[in-house]
Order: C-alpha cells, then structure tokens, then sequence
C-alpha cells in the first residue's frame, strides 16, 4: 500500500497543465448511455476537464446488449454532434469516440463484422469491461480472441474486478496481450478501498498502460481532482503510460 501524500491543490477555477493531457476513457456523448442527458451537461463536463488539464478526450460510451444498444453509427453521429457545439462556443478541445463494450457473445460477432470503435489508430485498441464478479479464465479466453481478431484488447478498471485481486492472474493478463486501464479515481478510493490497493499494486507493478477517468458527471471529477493530489498518481504518470501519445494522431477507427 502507497502512503498518500498530497502534492498540490487543483482548482476548477484555473487551468492546470497535467503530465496527463488525454483521457482515454470518458462517458461523455449525451443520452447514449449512463452519462449526460443532454448536450449542455456534456458540455459543463467537458469545460471542467479542459480546466483539469485535459487537451483531448476520447468519449467511449458503453455498448451492452439489451441496455445500451449502441452502434458506430450513432455514436459518431453523437460526437459529430458534439464536436459541432464545441467548434460554435470555441472551446479548443480535441473530442473523438470509441466505446466501451461489455463482454458478451455479441461483442464477438461484432468483432467478427469488423463492428466496433476502437482508439489508437493503427494499434486498434479495443476497450472492454465484464461483470465485476467474471471468472478470470473468462476474461482470459476474451483477451485471447480479441487478440487473434488483430485487436488490441484494453481492459477496463482492472482494479474493479474481485477475481483480479492476484498478481499472477494479473501477469497471465498481461502476458497474452491485455492492456490495463485503471481509473484515476479508484486511487482515492473513490469505490473502495480494495479497489484502491488493487490499482496501487498495478501501479507498483508496472502494469498499467493508460489511466482514465470513466467520468459520467461533474460530481464525479471531484474524485479524480483529489487523486491529482497524490503521490500513487505522480508515480503512474511517470510509468511510460501510453496517454499522450495518442494526442498526435487520429484515434478513431471503424473496422
């Protein structure tokens, strides 16, 4: 367990340059999903995380059959929709889209329809999350087809998931492809505290390739500002995570 240590405050009222200037994982696209129910909400949400420190946001909204029946089509028509007010109200934030699919037989018949939304241009990054009480011999076997599809399968709030509390599942994760998103908020302990020792351990380890803020409310960044403050925090952005690289290229791909 890391000692926390606060470093400096970060205040909604002035822009702030972070080490992170990405997010790669953001409920952002209004009426798609558990997010903003509108478009200003999106918009309040996204003025905030610019004065964060935020230059680019990748919107992943979820994709869950029987829930939210989200398809490439309207998710970028959402965020053409979005981009279009934020060009209007001259807010200079770079906003593209994937998603954030939840494991299921569909998801794989979306792959195989070349279906899906992913980030990382050319690398096809694909996020996915399960059921936070998955197997991991399932999440496993996942990683693996996303893998042989010629996808790069990117594993959403690893610290979340109650049977990845091991460090050699962990490994084994990791050694057959997986790539780990852990949330900015989860080292305040914003879930709990077990959640938090989980993604401190993957920070300790050098396990995690990108952060995010799986943000779906202005409530919510108040966690990831507190975690702004923390040593656990300084440590991860100084991890080789691979965040910023995406600020230079279109990230974005349906295929």
């Amino acid at each position: 367990m890391f000692e926390s240590i606060f470093k400096r405050d970060v205040s909604s009222n002035e822009t702030h340059v972070l080490d992170l200037t990405v997010d790669v994982h953001a409920h952002i696209l209004p009426q798609l999903d558990d997010g903003p129910v509108d478009i200003e909400q999106s918009i309040e949400i996204i003025k905030e995380m610019y004065a964060m420190g935020y230059r680019k946001i990748i919107a992943t909204p979820h994709v869950m059959s029987g829930y939210y029946n989200n398809t490439p089509e309207n998710i970028l028509q959402s965020l053409q929709t979005l981009r279009n007010v934020l060009k209007s109200r001259n807010i200079p934030i770079e906003l593209e889209a994937a998603a954030e699919y939840y494991l299921e037989d569909e998801l794989f018949r979306l792959i195989e329809r070349r279906e899906v939304l992913t980030f990382g241009g050319s690398k096809k990054h694909l996020l996915f999350e399960a059921s936070f009480i998955t197997k991991a011999s399932y999440i496993l076997e996942a990683v693996i087809k996303i893998k042989q599809a010629g996808y790069t399968p990117v594993l959403a709030h690893p610290e979340r998931y109650v049977n990845l509390n091991d460090v050699e599942v962990i490994n084994r994760l990791a050694f057959n492809g997986a790539l780990f998103q852990v949330n900015i908020g989860s080292l305040t302990g914003y879930y709990s505290k077990q959640v938090q020792e989980v993604a401190e351990l993957l920070i300790n380890k050098k396990l995690i390739a990108f952060l995010g803020s799986d943000c779906h409310s202005l409530a919510q960044l108040e966690s990831i500002k507190q975690a702004f403050k923390l040593k656990t925090f300084k440590e991860a952005t100084q991890l080789n995570i691979l965040n910023n690289t995406l600020m230079e290229k279109k990230a974005t791909i349906f295929a």
